[in-house]
């Protein structure tokens, strides 16, 4: 079985989409489904799902046609398929029906695990739609949507889309859109690149990305500008959690880069992230970044119920950073 992105799949006898992740599954059967219409505009489509699952449902719509069409075939929700569903599957493997795509697509769990072997064995090309964690797997996605849209966007744009709306891949990929559309110049003009105020601006009131702007203001030593911004966020009505959250995230990379030996692959971040967060860790020392954390910690147990004032357990970390930065 061979791996292949939702964005080159190509047509073949028989295709998994294997993985949670609902975006890259759904964006994988609509290309899936495409190509076939363009390839013959007289496919015919079939979704075995519901009440289509009846025994002999594979071999009704995978027989031969009168007509001599092709047959788009996709199984939905091959994790919930019933058992005589799987056992025509596992015979139709080893010989699949002419003009025929067949398209499974597995959403997860270990049910059909003998049908998965089998189809890996058999070499079928597969799709993974595994869930995109990590930030760097995140900033990839979305400097691939920019990428084949044929625009450009700032490496700090990036990231601060990112942090912004990073926790829900398809909302990333709406946002995404939307900044590839408002980039769109008229024609004739060169595209702009969009800049990390574009996102600023797209983001306003965004927990997460305000949270980012008074962390990165508060390792610069800037106390000043970051309890402005922590003010705003505060009479905006954001909750301290996720505030001191993105803030301890920030400061442990920062954090992570002074490790010795640090180096992009084995902190699974770019390489221009890694430079950016280099020169920022010059202005601090253990000593510094070790008071700073410690600041961090205690403003995390103090918001989750261990202090009275919440507010001000996030202010005071606030300052703490920048004296530390200062100190050092």
């Amino acid at each position: 079985m061979s791996d292949v992105e939702w964005h080159s799949v190509a047509l073949a006898p028989i295709v998994l989409v294997h993985g949670t992740e609902g975006l890259i599954a759904d964006r994988a059967v609509r290309r899936l489904r495409t190509l076939a219409t363009r390839a013959d505009p007289t496919v015919a489509v079939h979704d075995l799902s519901g009440d289509a699952l009846g025994a002999g449902a594979l071999a009704q719509v995978a027989s031969p046609s009168l007509f001599g069409e092709p047959r788009l075939v996709i199984v939905p929700q091959l994790q919930a398929a019933p058992d005589v569903l799987v056992a025509e599957l596992l015979d139709y493997v080893a010989s699949p029906a002419p003009d025929v795509t067949l398209v499974l697509v597995h959403r997860g769990g270990n049910r059909g695990k003998k049908l998965l072997d089998a189809l890996k064995k058999a070499g079928v090309p597969r799709v993974d739609a595994s869930p995109v964690k990590r930030a760097a797997d995140k900033q990839a996605f979305v400097a691939a949507e920019f990428a084949r849209a044929e625009r450009r966007i700032q490496p700090e744009a990036l990231v601060a889309l990112v942090d912004a709306f990073g926790t829900d891949l398809a909302e990333l990929a709406a946002i995404s859109r939307q900044l590839i559309e408002d980039s769109t110049p008229e024609e004739g003009q060169v595209p702009a690149q969009v800049t990390v105020q574009d996102v600023h601006a797209l983001t306003a009131g965004r927990v997460e990305s305000t949270a980012f702007a008074v962390a990165d203001a508060a390792i610069a030593g800037r106390e000043q500008e970051a309890l402005q911004l922590l003010q705003q966020a505060q009479l905006a009505g954001a909750d301290p959690v996720p505030i001191v959250a993105a803030i301890a995230s920030k400061m442990r990379s920062l954090a992570k880069v002074t490790a010795p030996g640090a180096n992009a692959r084995t902190l699974g971040m770019p390489d221009w992230m890694l430079r950016n967060l280099g020169r920022e860790a010059r202005s601090w020392n253990d000593r510094s970044l070790a008071r700073a954390l410690e600041a961090v910690a205690r403003a995390d147990h103090e918001v989750k119920g261990a202090a009275r004032d919440p507010r001000w357990s996030v202010q005071r970390m606030v300052m703490e950073i920048c004296r530390a930065r200062r100190a050092r």
